[in-house]
């Protein structure tokens, strides 16, 4: 018979008895943002590639965003997305790597948003808002889950 702590967590030896998603709710509620926080990326990128117009603001602005063109950005937007999703729904499925790289993925996105602020204000915050959320999903540890990591 295996001590208590060794079978709420699966041990060191074997796999967990259940998937990380459904161990801690934090986690499921960190992929679904995770995706959600992409799905927005994406849209936001083919945007930024459809209608050049879009995000301009003045005149003096021209084709460029801070620093590079609208199409430059449209193309980090749309592979930031991707990689997004991509993580998320490796967050479900309990690989670490997917939760170090949502939660640099979740820092990168609201680094980018600080240079559409200027453009759409409410739209970046509302998205940097959901990046903290992402976060703090994949760093929390359930209090439920001793010595669950990262």
């Amino acid at each position: 018979m295996q001590p208590e702590s060794l079978a709420s967590d699966g041990g060191a030896s074997g796999p967990p008895d259940r998937p990380p998603a459904e161990r801690s709710h934090w986690v499921a509620f960190a992929g679904v943002m995770l995706m959600l926080s992409g799905l927005f990326d994406l849209i936001n990128g083919f945007v930024a590639l459809l209608d050049k117009g879009y995000y301009s603001t003045t005149v003096d602005h021209g084709n460029r965003l801070l620093i590079f063109n609208y199409a430059f950005w449209g193309w980090v937007w749309i592979l930031v997305g991707i990689a997004q999703v991509l993580a998320g729904l490796g967050v479900f499925l309990g690989s670490r790597f997917a939760r170090i790289t949502g939660i640099v993925l979740a820092g990168a996105c609201m680094v980018g948003q600080l240079i559409f602020l200027s453009t759409f204000p409410l739209w970046s915050l509302a998205t940097m808002a959901l990046s903290v959320l992402v976060i703090y999903g994949l760093v929390v540890v359930p209090r439920h889950l001793p010595g669950e990591r990262i």
